[in-house]
């Protein structure tokens, strides 16, 4: 009997998300590279964390996850459907600032929003839903193997 890890559909949904994950990312890094990140790059990163944290949360309960493999959310998951008072400088000099409702997610630091998608990242590989490399790389020509040791005997002259 195949197992829930063979349902190539869970698996295409946590794909699906990580993309879209990596998206929000993308449009995250190119609009700060311009510097300033929309409340709209915001959002969308905030929302798909928050789904991608919950196509993995069946898989909660795997032996091979740890206490505190999962991000705490509650910083965020507290705010949806929650609006929050944002003050918005008016133009010109001695002009009152304006109070405006905002998503209450736009209240999360975007860069733990950001943290939350890296540890769900580590979370995913962690149950093997990552990419594999399929062997060890040498770098510059050092075995990654090699300890250190010494190999030759070194009070020979």
């Amino acid at each position: 009997m195949p197992s829930e890890r063979d349902d190539p559909e869970p698996r295409q949904m946590i794909y699906d998300i990580r993309r879209r994950v990596q998206v929000a990312r993308n449009r995250y890094w190119a609009e700060g590279v311009d510097g300033e990140i929309s409340d709209d790059t915001h959002r969308e990163l905030a929302t798909a964390v928050l789904q991608y944290h919950d196509v993995l949360y069946e898989f909660r309960d795997e032996s091979i996850l740890g206490p505190g493999d999962f991000p705490d959310l509650a910083e965020l998951r507290e705010r949806v459907g929650k609006k929050a008072r944002q003050q918005q400088p008016q133009a010109g000099l001695s002009r009152p600032t304006t109070v405006t409702l905002v998503p209450a997610v736009t209240q999360v630091p975007i860069e733990d929003i950001l943290e939350y998608s890296e540890q769900l990242d580590d979370l995913a590989k962690k149950l093997g839903f990552g990419a594999k490399a399929d062997e060890r790389t040498d770098v510059f020509g050092v075995d990654p193997t090699y300890d250190g040791g010494d190999d030759v005997d070194s009070t020979a002259d």
